[in-house]
């Protein structure tokens, strides 16, 4: 049984969490977070603590906190066990101490109200010890994802893709929301549209599944969306994703 403390308190670790009491091969012994209000109700299933220099002793130390706080957070880690963050553009040798170092980074979008399964979640490791690579391994196992061997070069390519394909296309969704309440149409009605433009970009490849007038070269369609676009922004990234549609379907 694999023995875990989780420090910090975002939307990944409160995910963790949840994982950590339900898997009967993970045993989670204690949650450190600066701000212990933020992790008071576990109290009752764990030992909290808000003191650095109290961590019990584990085989396992997931650092789920923000880019900029995990090397001096790790600086005040005192431990003979592998330490690691769960960051995805963040550099192994941003972890400072003599213990043991790795990263655990699971390829997903955590938002602490809403449910998400493990299984299948691919999780990208790495370590500087073979046998700190296989605990690893195991535990992404155990939390029914899959493990993947990957460094911090490919890795910080990884997170880059990922804001492409999460971040951005949700802006983009976003963005639809406002024009949609500025307009006084439900955002439902898209529903049946957006759900079909991921699926069929999944089993079919994106490129192959591009539709729309940039595509088409429909000029006259284009100018007249952008006459109904009044926010100069909106109608630049219009005209700006328009023209990388044309130019990459051109090739």
């Amino acid at each position: 049984m694999t023995k875990i403390v989780l420090l910090g308190a975002g939307h990944l670790a409160v995910h963790f969490y949840e994982q950590f009491t339900a898997c009967p091969k993970v045993h989670l012994i204690q949650w450190y977070n600066r701000s212990i209000q933020k992790i008071y109700f576990a109290k009752e299933q764990i030992k909290i603590t808000d003191q650095i220099n109290e961590l019990e002793d584990a085989d396992l130390y997931l650092l789920c906190v923000k880019d900029e706080a995990i090397e001096p957070l790790s600086e005040k880690i005192k431990t003979r066990g592998l330490v690691v963050h769960c960051a995805g553009g963040i550099s192994i040798d941003q972890l400072k101490g003599t213990f043991r170092k790795g990263v655990f980074y699971p390829l997903q979008s955590f938002t602490k109200e809403r449910f998400l399964s493990f299984d299948q979640l691919p999780f990208c490791v790495e370590a500087l010890e073979k046998k700190d690579q296989q605990l690893l391994c195991e535990f992404a196992k155990q939390l029914g994802g899959i493990p993947h061997l990957i460094d911090t070069e490919k890795r910080a390519q990884i997170h880059m893709i990922a804001v492409w394909v999460n971040n951005f296309s949700n802006h983009m969704l976003d963005l639809g929301n406002d024009l949609s309440q500025k307009h006084q149409i439900p955002f439902e009605m898209f529903r049946p549209l957006i759900e079909e433009t991921f699926q069929k970009a999944m089993s079919m490849g994106p490129q192959k599944t591009q539709t729309g007038p940039a595509l088409r070269q429909d000029l006259k369609t284009i100018e007249k969306h952008l006459d109904l676009i009044t926010d100069q922004d909106i109608k630049k990234l219009y005209l700006n994703l328009s023209t990388s549609i044309q130019k990459k379907h051109e090739q």
